[in-house]
């Protein structure tokens, strides 16, 4: 017996692609989105090219009850990166937001899956700190509760940093950035989706911590390891400063000085696969939803 084939619903199709202004009838399917997605790089938890087809097709139910557009972070990066121009972040956006209203979740689940995605931000700090000395390869009940709950203290960790010297030739790198540019309007801040707890990453502290001269304390620091590249800090900036290229050069720096080595990058992903996965399952206990993230 035959099933019968999927039938796009042109009505609601119609209706997401009018709330959303998404672009998903330009997708040609390449996969670009999940390739730049960094929860689909850690865990192939989150499938935006999924998302648009759902919205394509106009199955707005099975796309309302998605575990996978909690996952989201938020960083725009399958937009971003798209050839097409297709926003499959805006589609996510929409789901959550009509998720909502048609009391799909509650926003009593809405806000506390907001307080600990602000939360999570500690243990990929503690995680990156780590991954300086060594390798992640497992996190017991423990350690996560400690990392997700307790703050970091030290503001953006500046150390002394035990001679380390920051020559011209590499600071002058970052001119090219605008950097001097900044006047601490906190437009990066605002846009950044991981800035949740100044103490722990907040774009426009470090830019004005290079202006400051503070390089060589910033690189001593798990926080410059929190960005996820997704360039909205730029974007944003009225002055044109490239904050993401910015932090693009200070990790650079700290992988040419030495303040971390060369396998310092692939231990760090490696850790991600150890925390993600519980990321996911605190995100399905807060909304009750079906498990989509443990695999």
């Amino acid at each position: 017996m035959h099933e019968s084939p999927l039938r796009p619903d042109f009505k609601e199709r119609s209706a997401i692609e009018q709330a959303t202004r998404s672009g998903f009838y330009k997708c040609w399917t390449c996969g670009t989105c999940d390739g730049g997605c960094p929860v689909n790089i850690v865990a192939n938890a989150l499938r935006p090219q999924k998302i648009v087809r759902l919205a394509y097709l106009g199955m707005r139910d099975e796309l309302l009850r998605l575990p996978e557009i909690w996952y989201c972070l938020t960083c725009r990066r399958c937009s971003l990166i798209c050839p097409n121009l297709v926003k499959p972040s805006d589609i996510i956006k929409y789901s959550r937001e009509t998720a909502l209203r048609q009391g799909i979740v509650t926003q009593e689940a809405v806000n506390r899956h907001q307080e600990f995605f602000a939360k999570f931000q500690r243990v990929r700090w503690h995680a990156a700190a780590w991954c300086m000395k060594g390798s992640l390869a497992s996190l017991t009940d423990e350690e996560w509760d400690e990392w997700l709950n307790t703050p970091i203290r030290t503001p953006i960790e500046i150390i002394r940093n035990n001679g380390i010297r920051i020559s011209k030739s590499l600071l002058e790198v970052m001119k090219k950035f605008n950097n001097n540019n900044c006047f601490t309007c906190s437009e990066c801040s605002g846009a950044c989706p991981v800035f949740c707890e100044r103490d722990l990453f907040d774009p426009q502290a470090i830019i004005r911590m290079v202006n400051l001269g503070l390089a060589a304390e910033l690189i001593v620091s798990p926080s410059i390891w929190l960005c996820l590249g997704c360039e909205r800090c730029s974007g944003t900036c009225s002055q044109l400063v490239q904050g993401h290229q910015i932090i693009k050069s200070l990790q650079n720096l700290a992988i040419s000085q030495g303040v971390v080595d060369a396998f310092f990058v692939s231990r760090l992903e490696k850790a991600e696969k150890v925390i993600y996965p519980r990321f996911f399952a605190e995100i399905d206990s807060i909304f009750g939803l079906k498990t989509g993230g443990r695999r």
